[in-house]
């Protein structure tokens, strides 16, 4: 390869590079396209917890007190074994009674500080590096809260699925 061709090249991948750090002031609208779709899981969290808590929350507790009241009227060698699941349901509910007012508190700094981070990039406040990692860290508050969701969601579905099988 000559020279001139090699050094051709160079000049050709140099441009490109310019080409693409100039598309790179996009950067901005990619970091904020992030935010809104953290937003949007976080506000489809919101609804979930929401539907958990008026839905199926209200739903197990009714059936959770109902299949306890009925454990007096098992054999004792029944009891036991149905008392441990019961007691597990009732775990469930108590847990997520306690975790609730955080879980709602989490949720509303995450969409506060997600506003806050997208108007600091649309701004231009903090350069790309560190919106990445302020976007980040509140993508980790994120994931943290779906999972929390989930795993309620999770356990009560189990929980109501032993229930069902306690009333029959």
């Amino acid at each position: 390869m000559s020279f001139k061709r090699l050094f051709n090249q160079i000049a050709l991948f140099i441009g490109i590079a310019a080409l693409s750090c100039t598309m790179a002031a996009c950067q901005p609208k990619t970091l904020v396209d992030e935010i809104g779709s953290l937003e949007k899981e976080v506000k489809a969290n919101a609804q979930a917890l929401s539907q958990l808590e008026t839905k199926q929350l209200a739903q197990l507790e009714k059936d959770f007190i109902a299949c306890d009241s009925m454990l007096q009227y098992l054999r004792p060698d029944e009891v036991d074994a149905r008392f441990q699941q019961l007691r597990l349901v009732g775990a469930y509910i108590e847990q997520f009674k306690a975790i609730r007012p955080a879980m709602q508190a989490e949720i509303d700094t995450t969409l506060l500080q997600l506003g806050h981070l997208k108007a600091d990039i649309e701004s231009h406040y903090l350069n790309d590096s560190m919106a990445s990692i302020y976007l980040a860290d509140e993508a980790q508050h994120v994931e943290r809260l779906s999972n929390q969701v989930n795993y309620f969601r999770d356990r009560f579905e189990s929980s109501q699925k032993e229930l069902d099988g306690l009333k029959k």
